[in-house]
């Protein structure tokens, strides 16, 4: 089987011009320090290289590894937290311990791990939803007043006090409802006792969730 190296950047990353074809469509996206074949394609940020491509991971795959590529895989603070925390856990220290170490410590760390960091994901709370929002027929706002990017569809199992992070969208674009109620059912069948809720980041970083109820 096939596999490509990943790399992750920050969830609701803008792929510029190309950014909306690339969701709808679902394409992958990839980079390289050589051209790369695919549709879209262009130039970019160094990453890994400068040369982008985007299209269907299965049809791809092979050339794309023959030119060294690396996959972009979008994760969420939440998801960055969670792995920089169990690295630390496994190796008998806290993100505590990290941070008060010297400046730029968490960073660094995340960088070993191959994840985007900011150290602002220290400071700034995982907070409930205002009061009275609802969850499909507006944008949400955090504590701010600033509006949501993106939002994520997470599942919080029994006895895991971290949701897990299930799917992704972004504000005005994608419609999480039919996510909801397809995971939703699923669990129901299958007896789980899995809740869902849907959390946001906002451009000031600051991360809110919403349960919407009787879904």
């Amino acid at each position: 089987m096939i596999d490509l190296p990943k790399r992750y950047v920050l969830a609701g990353t803008s792929w510029g011009e190309h950014d909306h074809t690339i969701r709808t469509q679902r394409l992958a996206v990839v980079n390289a320090p050589r051209p790369l074949i695919g549709n879209p394609t262009w130039y970019g940020e160094f990453l890994h290289g400068r040369h982008y491509a985007a299209g269907v991971l299965d049809e791809l795959i092979e050339q794309w590894r023959a030119d060294d590529a690396i996959l972009l895989a979008e994760i969420t603070p939440q998801a960055i937290m969670r792995k920089v925390t169990k690295h630390l856990t496994d190796n008998g220290y806290t993100l505590h311990q990290l941070a008060k170490s010297y400046d730029g410590a968490a960073g660094d760390l995340a960088a070993e791990l191959g994840l985007p960091w900011d150290d602002a994901w220290l400071t700034v709370p995982f907070q409930p939803a205002p009061a009275g929002y609802k969850a499909f027929t507006g944008v949400a706002q955090c504590e701010h007043g600033v509006h949501a990017q993106a939002w994520f569809l997470q599942v919080i199992r029994p006895g895991n006090p971290l949701p897990e992070d299930l799917e992704m969208g972004i504000i005005g674009q994608d419609d999480p409802t039919p996510w909801l109620k397809v995971k939703a059912r699923a669990a129901a069948i299958e007896g789980r006792a899995d809740q869902y809720q849907l959390s946001y980041i906002h451009r000031d970083l600051c991360r809110t969730a919403d349960d919407p109820a009787g879904i």
